[in-house]
């Protein structure tokens, strides 16, 4: 099987996973597509939404994450590709094709994909796919998502499963549909080992630590004749992006976590 990867620059979390799918098997890749970057935070909003959304993400990634993930959103804003963490930098130093993408659902990009003719796609873009994309590869898009499906459906899937009350951490890989994250599911692996009092990016770190060799465990058993993916019913709407509200409620939550943990008083 050869892949197509469509994506955003993300340096943070998105970023290594991509680096480690590509470095793990650089000659099953066909091509990197890129389609700008991926923005911290609602997609659009005036100023005063980017400064609530920068105090939302100083709630959710604690200080010392918090610096160390705008040092490199800044870094990638100014050196672009250039930034040695860049996907696109990454992929030319394996001299993988790269091609910039306006739009995943224009005639100039579905043209695009009938030349590269992979045999599945990974998608890890933001916007939804329309059906004319999704059925050019033979085997069709497929996504890495940071939850159990079907539980915690769209955007900052971990932060929402690692929130919750009943805290439970996993990957899925599935097939990419029209819908947000309802496509069958080829992979899900659950990690038992994490820790509720753990900072969030403590947690995305270590699912993305397996995910790259989760993705092609995966990509191995969908090209087999006789695998199908399986079906599941969504259970809620999508996520979003948190509110204020909802990341200060989770910063006392993991408060108690973490204090019932040290046997102190929350």
């Amino acid at each position: 099987m050869r892949i197509a990867i469509l994506c955003q620059e993300e340096p943070i979390f998105l970023g290594p996973f991509l680096r480690g799918v590509m470095a793990m098997h650089p000659d099953r890749v066909a091509a990197v597509l890129i389609a700008g970057r991926r923005g911290a935070g609602e997609r659009h909003g005036s100023l005063r939404d980017r400064q609530e959304a920068l105090r939302i993400f100083w709630l959710i990634m604690e200080p010392r994450d918090f610096l160390a993930s705008l040092l490199l959103r800044l870094r990638a804003r100014i050196l672009g590709p250039h930034d040695p963490r860049s996907v696109e930098a990454f992929a030319r130093c394996l001299r993988l094709p790269v091609h910039r993408v306006d739009d995943p659902n224009g005639s100039e990009f579905r043209h695009l994909l009938r030349e590269v003719s992979p045999d599945a796609v990974l998608n890890q873009s933001e916007g939804l796919l329309k059906s004319e994309t999704l059925g050019i590869p033979r085997l069709g898009f497929v996504n890495r998502h940071a939850s159990l499906l079907p539980a915690f459906r769209g955007r900052m899937a971990c932060f929402w499963s690692h929130a919750a009350d009943e805290p439970r951490y996993g990957l899925t890989i599935h097939v990419v549909d029209e819908g947000v994250d309802t496509g069958p599911i080829i992979l899900q692996e659950e990690f038992r080992d994490v820790d509720s009092a753990w900072a969030y990016p403590q947690v995305m770190r270590r699912l993305m630590s397996e995910a790259p060799a989760l993705f092609w465990k995966a990509m191995d058993a969908f090209e087999c004749q006789d695998f199908t993916p399986k079906p599941h019913l969504p259970t809620d709407k999508p996520r979003r992006f948190p509110t204020l509200e909802e990341a200060r409620q989770y910063r006392r939550t993991l408060s108690r976590r973490r204090a019932s943990a040290a046997g102190t008083p929350a």
